[in-house]
This record gives structure tokens, sequence and C-alpha cells, in this order.
């Protein structure tokens, strides 16, 4: 798992094309091998999304748990200064803080790094698809000739 983790830190947006182009490249003529190497791939990136998602999802309730306790905080500090806040009062100041910013950005950015997985995953079940239908046209095209 850790090596999942250590490679969920080091893809990026800047080497994603690097490897959706490798994911995806094909060898007309070493179809077999691929279709062999095929669920391996698929798994590794399958499993990297998972940890992904995981992490996302932690961010989104880490983000929740902060905006509760914020919000908590807050509504015990302000009705001894004379305040009463309203839910949107709240609201502005839970969305103004700069903790609150940085914690949607964690989210954002791990939901962007699990979409980009997804769409990887995607690309692999794709593949397979192709690979497949290769396949199955070149055994055709073996028995015309024979």
């Amino acid at each position: 798992m850790n090596d999942l983790i250590e490679s969920l830190d080091d893809f990026t947006w800047d080497n994603y094309k690097v490897i959706s182009d490798a994911l995806v490249d094909f060898d007309e003529h070493n179809v077999e091998q691929q279709m062999f190497k095929q669920a391996s791939v698929y798994s590794y990136y399958y499993g990297l999304m998972c940890a992904a998602k995981r992490y996302m999802n932690q961010c989104s309730v880490d983000l929740t748990q902060f905006m509760s306790q914020l919000r908590k905080t807050l509504k015990r500090e302000k009705p001894r200064e004379g305040v009463k806040l309203t839910a949107k009062d709240l609201d502005d100041l839970v969305f103004s803080d700069p903790d609150y910013a940085k914690k949607q950005t964690f989210v954002d950015d791990s939901t962007f790094k699990y979409e980009l997985l997804k769409g990887l995953v995607r690309a692999l079940e794709h593949k397979k698809d192709m690979l497949q239908q290769v396949s199955a046209n070149k055994r055709e095209e073996t028995k015309l000739y024979k």
C-alpha cells in the first residue's frame, strides 16, 4: 500500500499525459503479450484510483469537520459580543477563513487527481476491448489464409 501512496503522491497533471500515452500505446504485432500484461496494469491503476478516492473522501471529511467545529466556535464566541449570527453570517465567516480555503484546496486537488486516475482506468478498459477485438480479427484473418 505504501508503494501506491508514493505513486499517488508522484502522480500529477504534469506527468498525466506521459502516463496516459504510455498506457494506451498499442503494438499490433505484439497483441498477445499486451493482453497478458493488461490485467496487471489495470489492477495497479485501479488500486491507485481507489487510494485517490480514499484520500479525496478523507479530505472532504476533514473539511466538513473543520467547518462544523468553526461554526460551533463562532456560535459560542459571538453571542458574548452581543452579536446574533444567522446561518448566512456563519457561512460567510467559515468561507472567508484562510484555513477553510486551504482545506478546500486539498479537496479540489484530491478530487482532480481521482478524476484523472478514473479516466486512466476507463482508458485501460477501452484498451482491453480494443485488444480483444484486434485479437479476434487476427484469428479470423488467419482462418482466411489457411
